[in-house]
């Protein structure tokens, strides 16, 4: 949600919070704002921080060809500068580093880095400015989603670690399926298939090139990849020369209020993801009834196979990562022995207990509850 705030001419500080009559400003502050599991995060967090007396406004880094995202990172440095926000909470690497650096210059006193990348999912250059500036103070606080993501960071300096702070992610089950499109039809997947269904950007770190490997060894079995980026052309080009191309559906972006539709086509969901901070999609999917087979990562392992042993055993199957024979061995386990509506239902309902999102967001209230004091 955008807000277009006035402007204020002196610097804040938490010493002058209660001398201005407005409520606390907060810049939520992402690098590119495109469909998945950040924009939700950052669309369940500004519902919540305005529900507690919050005025939020949520803003992309970049913003169109080189020359409007040039403008606009101009626009979003002097907005920062002037001092409109006394809260910067940042997502993705770049607009943590460029974001948080001219909060440090304007004194903001709230700059909080969201860690939604391990240190190996950073690109070097990165990662070296990371290290730097929470070391030296430029973040006031770094958000840690999940244990596994704070382990990842355990060799780094104790002053870099000192600005740690877990809020665990919570998310909303996905809408109910609207009923716009089954997709089995559109792409007329015969109704006896066995489907496979995965959702996210195709980038190199959603590892979809396994899953692809996977469906040439399972004979009949389609996959519905939901999603956009610059994979595209590559993905498609591995499925005509594993000669599968007929039984992959990349079908494209798809608004949340949709994916409904897309995990009812679908039998399993598949999470071949090189590296994830919290596995936002994984857990959507299981809150929606589908049983997963995931990349056996750390952090996966902490929020899907956490509770019911039952319900764990039946719902999760974990494979090597980048190892295409385990996905599809994994794939043909879990057909064998497919859950109950039952179980489906109960494991739904108990990642729904686990990763709601009241608890989250009340610990977010609470981080910020200062600038109302």
């Amino acid at each position: 949600m955008l807000f277009m705030l006035g402007e204020w001419n002196d610097l804040p500080g938490l010493k002058d919070m209660t001398d201005h009559k407005d409520k606390p400003r907060v810049l939520q502050l992402v690098t590119h704002d495109k469909m998945g599991g950040v924009r939700t995060l950052v669309d369940m967090v500004t519902a919540g921080l305005e529900e507690r007396g919050f005025i939020v406004e949520s803003r992309g880094l970049r913003h169109g060809g080189a020359v409007d995202t040039i403008k606009n990172m101009g626009s979003l440095a002097r907005d920062i500068l002037k001092g409109r926000y006394q809260a910067i909470l940042t997502y993705q690497i770049a607009a943590s580093i460029y974001g948080n650096f001219f909060g440090f210059l304007a004194r903001v006193p709230m700059r909080i880095s969201h860690h939604t990348a391990s240190p190996e999912g950073l690109r070097p250059h990165w990662r070296a400015i990371d290290k730097v500036f929470g070391t030296i103070g430029v973040y006031t606080h770094m958000v840690m989603n999940s244990h596994a993501t704070r382990d990842a960071f355990g060799s780094w300096p104790k002053a870099y670690k000192k600005h740690f702070i877990d809020i665990i992610h919570g998310v909303d089950p996905l809408p109910e399926a609207p009923g716009k499109i089954d997709w089995r039809e559109k792409r007329k997947i015969p109704a006896d298939a066995t489907v496979l269904v995965a959702t996210g950007r195709l980038v190199g770190q959603k590892n979809h090139t396994t899953a692809i490997g996977a469906l040439a060894l399972l004979s009949g079995v389609h996959l519905i990849i939901a999603g956009d980026g610059p994979d595209q052309a590559a993905l498609e080009n591995q499925a005509q020369q594993l000669g599968v191309f007929d039984r992959l559906h990349l079908i494209g972006a798809v608004d949340r209020a949709d994916l409904g539709d897309v995990l009812a086509a679908g039998n399993i969901y598949v999470f071949p993801s090189i590296w994830e901070t919290f596995g936002l999609a994984g857990v959507e999917a299981t809150m929606a009834g589908l049983p997963v087979v995931a990349a056996d990562l750390p952090v996966l392992r902490e929020v899907l196979s956490t509770g019911d042993p039952v319900g764990v055993q039946a719902m999760t199957r974990f494979h090597d990562v980048r190892n295409a024979d385990e996905l599809a061995l994994a794939v043909q386990d879990m057909m064998a022995h497919y859950p109950s509506a039952e179980i489906r239902t109960s494991y739904g309902r108990m990642q729904v207990e686990r990763h709601g999102r009241a608890h989250m967001l009340a610990l977010y209230g609470d981080l910020l509850a200062p600038l109302k004091a």
